[in-house]
């Protein structure tokens, strides 16, 4: 089966798509994102306590290393270059690398620092998925699902960035983040799918940390665990790899109901300025079924 086709079911089909192609992509969902190497951040990176420098291989590839392969291919002729201001985001772009379909590793090449809750959700997660009776989720009932799995879709995202907030607009799932550079102007005490996001800058990197999550989090395809109670931390630069601009995300999650100690991991966004018009995303007619909710879709235990 080819990658584009892949893609295609995923976008399709959610999780039902996701646990179709679960055989196909076991070597996919056993690796650590980009690469990383034990002992070391990816691409020359720093790790989440300050930005690294630009990585990448010389004469192109995404900041992160690793190799991962490009879905999008090359820009069209004469397409625009991003802002050179290394703190304007504005514009188009799309995470271009191979899903990562399970985050079985840190940033580092670690595993997972799973407490004993942590390791019987994911367990029981990834069974479901073996069972045929996959567990219903954010994505299968085309809900906000978070900020980490919303990222890793491979799907056009479009920033509107604006002296005191940014506005990220996805063309899957109708996916929304607001980022607000005023702590004060942010929500007090309601909790929201998405969380609330404050950003500020140091240097050039846009430092977001994000609480106040309505419900749990599946972090990718297979459900990776982050429960509401979570703060995610987001490490967003600018950077050129190549003929390439990127942004370069480095996440870290804090998370004491699942995990015994923050982990981080990175993504990569290629620019692109030809996706910014959104094709139509119909989710709720995508799901293949009457009511919404592929019939094998079964609740998860709250346990």
């Amino acid at each position: 089966m080819s990658t584009d086709m892949q893609m295609k079911k995923i976008s399709m089909g959610g999780a039902l798509a996701a646990m179709a192609l679960l055989a196909c992509t076991a070597a996919w969902a056993q690796s650590p994102p980009y690469g990383g190497p034990p002992g070391g951040a990816p691409g020359g990176q720093a790790g989440p306590g300050g930005p690294g420098a630009p990585g990448g291989p010389p004469g192109g590839g995404p900041p992160g290393g690793g190799g991962p392969m490009m879905m999008g291919g090359s820009l069209p002729p004469g397409s625009p270059e991003p802002s050179p201001d290394p703190r304007n985001f504005d514009g188009g772009w799309r995470h271009d690398s191979e899903l990562v379909f399970q985050n079985t590793k840190d940033m580092f090449g670690h595993k997972l620092p799973y407490t004993d809750a942590g390791r019987k959700v994911i367990n029981r997660r990834v069974m479901s998925f073996k069972n045929g009776t996959p567990f219903i989720n954010a994505s299968s009932k085309c809900m906000p699902m978070g900020q980490p799995w919303q990222m890793d879709l491979n799907m056009p995202w479009r920033i509107f960035q604006s002296k005191d907030r940014f506005d990220i607009l996805f063309e899957e799932y109708h996916g929304y983040i607001q980022i607000l550079m005023d702590q004060s102007k942010a929500p007090s005490g309601a909790a929201a799918y998405m969380g609330t996001s404050v950003g500020h800058w140091e240097g050039n990197t846009l430092v977001v940390e994000t609480q106040g999550f309505k419900d749990d989090m599946w972090l990718d395809v297979d459900g990776t665990p982050a429960s509401k109670n979570a703060k995610l931390t987001q490490r967003i630069r600018k950077v050129k790899a190549g003929d390439r601009w990127y942004l370069e995300d480095i996440f870290t999650l804090d998370d004491p109901t699942y995990y015994t100690r923050p982990w981080s991991w990175v993504r990569d966004y290629a620019w692109h300025p030809d996706l910014t018009f959104f094709a139509e995303y119909n989710c709720e007619l995508q799901t293949g079924a009457k009511g919404g909710l592929t019939p094998n879709l079964v609740p998860e235990p709250k346990d």
